[in-house]
């Protein structure tokens, strides 16, 4: 079933199902995205991408929604070190986690959180920093990402540094999403600045 989107009588953005997206009309680059979301049931999975490819579904940058940690590090991800410079892979490793499937803040695929600052029935605020390739998220004011894209240039983030522009897409993952957001804001920055 696709995802349905409503705003309630508080003006909230009620997400529910999947799988499916909202895209912005609008695209960004370089930018502050700030938003509140909740999820609606336990250890839901969603995600805010961005950078995307206009009109194409799960195809930017993730900013990973799933409010699920173990209390020992349990989970392994491998991920890619690559050179900043040739932009080379130089190989993979392994990293253990406590976040299951990246945790909320990741960088879905290239970066888990760092710690758990959010729960499932309770509203929490995600900021995401996008500025050429540097990426870095905090949840409830906590930084629990900081990741530099070094892999070559791709007009794909899955497969490669993505700088161009894209929307930005909130994610119903599958039938059992049911999420809400609200206080979505976002400011663009001008090249050239840090």
């Amino acid at each position: 079933k696709k995802s349905d989107f409503s705003v309630n009588d508080k003006k909230e953005l009620i997400l529910r199902n999947g799988p499916g997206d909202l895209q912005t009309e609008g695209s960004w680059g370089n930018f502050v995205l700030q938003l509140q979301c909740i999820s609606n049931g336990k250890h839901l999975n969603s995600g805010v991408f961005f950078r995307c490819r206009p009109g194409e579904y799960q195809n930017g940058y993730e900013a990973q929604i799933r409010n699920q940690f173990t209390a020992e590090p349990t989970q392994t991800y491998v991920l890619e070190d690559h050179d900043p410079e040739t932009h080379k892979l130089l190989g993979k490793f392994n990293i253990k986690s406590t976040a299951v499937d990246y945790g909320t803040g990741a960088i879905y695929r290239r970066q888990p959180a760092r710690r758990q600052m959010s729960r499932d029935l309770e509203w929490f605020t995600m900021t995401i920093v996008a500025h050429d390739n540097h990426i870095a998220t905090w949840v409830n004011g906590i930084q629990v990402t900081d990741w530099t894209d070094n892999r070559p240039l791709s007009d794909n983030a899955r497969k490669g540094c993505r700088l161009e522009a894209g929307p930005i897409s909130l994610q119903g993952h599958d039938p059992t999403t049911d999420l809400g957001f609200r206080k979505i804001w976002i400011a663009e920055m001008p090249n050239g600045t840090r």
